[in-house]
């Protein structure tokens, strides 16, 4: 009897048990799933937002290319304008094209020019050209770019937010230097970029230098890890901060003395990475990782948007964070013009001498050893822009320099005289000279053979004009009546074979101003045009036959008379 309630008892303990187990096994599995169940939750959201980003990203470049389309289409309406506005022979002046409501108006070298003044002085430099110097730049030896401010990671990379006036241009245009004497000064560019530096970094110090005016960018190169190497940025030209610090609102309060640049320098890497991507140039450098797991300051990653429409004429552009998003002016500029100059030029250098960050160094074999540690940390490559500084072309301005054909270069011929006699003066040469708004360039003439008699050489008419332009020509060959200019062919004559004083006989030409301009006819068919831009091609190689033959024989040897 014993036995079988023992029996009964063990029975009941092992189902017990087999029970506790099952709902044990039961339980854990559920936990296994919802485990499973959260982790496919937060892989669904991250992917997302992931696409929602990615979307994001689109929208802006398309808006950029919209943008630019726009400018384009009205590059090109005024281009097509101009002509017009030449056929006509309106007196009007020459304006820059403002765009229209959505894309962004163009501006030029002009409104760095004049926005700046106010901040600032102009300088003109035989190297740079024209240059300027922030007003806190000439009063302070101290003061030097990307200090007042903060850095921020966007999409575009490292953008430096400034808290100057000044700072939409100079930090995001053109290039920095540093003049022995003079000090900091801004030489401006065209292209934009978050910020135009050099990078290094440790894992506790993070600094940045601005990029010299020879650092032109490529966008097959761009600009790497060589940019202290190539461009021979020395140890006083960066600006170094704690990693923990890096990220603060004002950097100027964390930057650490210049005097420990030298050892910082010994101790971190170069880490620049300057690329272009899709329209946009890219400044990547310290990983954003790396920086934001090491700093202390908090290091949000934003949403650049570059605000291309914004009027700096109008407008005070400073950079605004809203949310999520950064909101700087990028406006579109310009080559620069032969006409666009600063109001005032406060100093003309002549002689320039770059502090390129070394001389201040003055443990010469230290500064040895920096300068071997960099050039042992990259290469530059083989294909990496030229380091010479390259003056932006400036362009000109006047209506019929925009319809000139290369080929078409203006030359100064003789205008009519009372007298169709030249006196002619023993002078070396005759280089004939044009003033900086009409870049006008006389073409070379060849000097006569050398002769024991005095060679007959003509002095340039002072009242000088150049060749029709090609609304006269079209004038010319739309008026039937309308003959061309004959061409003024000097002949060199001498009343004796001794005489010193040869004269020169210049054929009168009529003058290219009573040429008619337009048709009588009013407006042209397209047959019309079409003959019409033949003929013009006929004219124009004829001219430059005319002109080839006239280099050849601008120099006749005098002839003797009796």
């Amino acid at each position: 009897m014993c036995l079988i309630i023992a029996m009964k008892r063990f029975f009941v303990f092992a189902a017990v048990i087999a029970v506790a187990a099952l709902i044990s096994c039961q339980k854990q599995q559920t936990e296994a799933e919802k485990n499973a169940e959260v982790e496919r939750e937060v892989q669904e959201r991250l992917a997302a937002e992931h696409q929602a980003e990615q979307q994001q990203q689109l929208q802006q470049q398309q808006a950029d290319l919209d943008a630019r389309e726009k400018t384009l289409a009205e590059k090109e309406n005024a281009a097509a304008a101009t002509p017009a506005r030449r056929e006509r022979a309106e007196p009007e002046p020459v304006t820059r094209a403002r765009a229209v409501s959505g894309a962004g108006p163009t501006s030029g070298y002009s409104t760095f020019y004049t926005k700046l003044e106010p901040h600032g002085a102009w300088l003109e430099t035989a190297d740079y050209g024209y240059v300027w110097q922030p007003r806190e730049a000439g009063s302070s030896r101290s003061w030097r770019p990307y200090t007042n401010g903060r850095w921020v990671y966007t999409d575009a990379g490292w953008t430096w937010i400034s808290e100057e006036p000044f700072g939409w241009a100079t930090y995001h245009y053109g290039r920095w230097t540093r003049l022995r004497g003079i000090g900091w000064i801004w030489v401006p560019g065209q292209q934009w970029a978050p910020a135009w530096v050099s990078w290094r970094k440790s894992n506790d110090y993070v600094g940045w230098a601005p990029l010299p005016p020879e650092a032109r960018f490529d966008q097959r190169t761009g600009i790497h890890n060589w940019s202290d190497n190539y461009y021979d940025i020395g140890p006083d030209q960066y600006c170094f901060v704690a990693t923990r610090e890096f990220g603060a609102q004002r950097a100027e309060s964390t930057i650490l003395p210049p005097e420990r640049n030298v050892a910082i320098v010994n101790q971190t890497t170069n880490v620049t990475n300057i690329t272009y991507n899709n329209t946009t140039i890219v400044n990547e450098g310290p990983n954003y990782d790396e920086v934001r797991a090491q700093s202390r300051e908090p290091m949000q990653r934003f949403r650049l948007e570059r605000n291309a429409s914004v009027d700096v004429n109008v407008e005070a552009p400073r950079p605004l964070v809203q949310g999520e998003t950064v909101i700087v002016a990028a406006p579109v500029i310009s080559a620069p013009q032969a006409s666009e100059r600063p109001r005032a030029v406060k100093q003309n250098i002549t002689q320039v001498t770059v502090d390129l960050g070394w001389a201040a160094i003055g443990d010469h074999d230290a500064a040895k050893k920096t300068r071997d540690k960099m050039k042992a940390e990259a290469t530059p490559p083989s294909n990496a822009p030229p380091k010479k500084f390259v003056k932006a072309a400036a362009t000109t301005t006047t209506a019929s320099q925009g319809a000139e054909t290369p080929a078409s270069s203006a030359s100064v011929t003789a205008t009519p005289l009372p007298s169709a006699t030249i006196s002619a003066t023993p002078a070396p040469t005759a280089a004939a000279t044009s003033t900086p708004e009409t870049k006008m360039t006389p073409r070379r003439v060849i000097p006569s053979e050398p002769s024991p008699t005095p060679a007959a050489t003509s002095t340039p008419v002072p009242s000088a004009s150049p060749l029709p332009t090609p609304a006269q020509r079209r004038g010319r060959l739309l008026d039937p009546s309308a003959t061309p200019a004959p061409r003024t062919m000097p002949s060199a004559t001498s009343k004796s074979a001794a005489s010193a004083s040869p004269a020169v006989t210049a054929i009168p030409m009529p003058d290219a101003a009573s040429v008619p301009l337009i048709s009588p006819g009013g407006k042209l068919t397209k047959q019309e045009k079409k003959e019409q831009k033949r003929e013009e091609k006929k004219e124009l190689k004829r001219e430059r036959k005319e002109a080839a033959q006239q280099g050849e024989t601008a120099s006749p040897s005098p002839s003797a008379t009796p």
